[in-house]
């Protein structure tokens, strides 16, 4: 799951107003006014897990991609990336599946 800050309108109070925008993979599950307040939630379930699928197995791809490219910016992020991923993966999931609530 990431986040990102984005200049919207709100469908709530009617305002050009900040709003924060969270993703769940490549997918926006979740847009909430920081005006407001009002979330607006999109469920991303269906999509989501042949996305997953496919970045799983194009993976070791990318992997060797970012090796050739820059072999020590690779080793010296890998260890960290690779212990943070089970919480990455975690909070990713919990994303999609509060985008599936009503």
């Amino acid at each position: 799951m990431s986040t990102q800050e984005s200049y919207l309108r709100c469908t709530v109070c009617e305002r050009e107003t900040d709003h924060v925008v969270v993703y769940a993979g490549r997918f926006v599950s979740e847009i909430v006014c920081t005006t407001c307040g009002a979330r607006t939630r999109l469920d991303v379930s269906e999509a989501y897990l042949p996305d997953l699928r496919h970045r799983i197995s194009t993976k070791p791809v990318r992997l060797l991609r970012r090796l050739r490219q820059d072999p020590a910016e690779l080793a010296s992020t890998l260890p960290s990336r690779t212990l943070s991923k089970p919480w990455r993966m975690l909070q990713e999931l919990r994303a999609v599946q509060r985008s599936r609530r009503p």
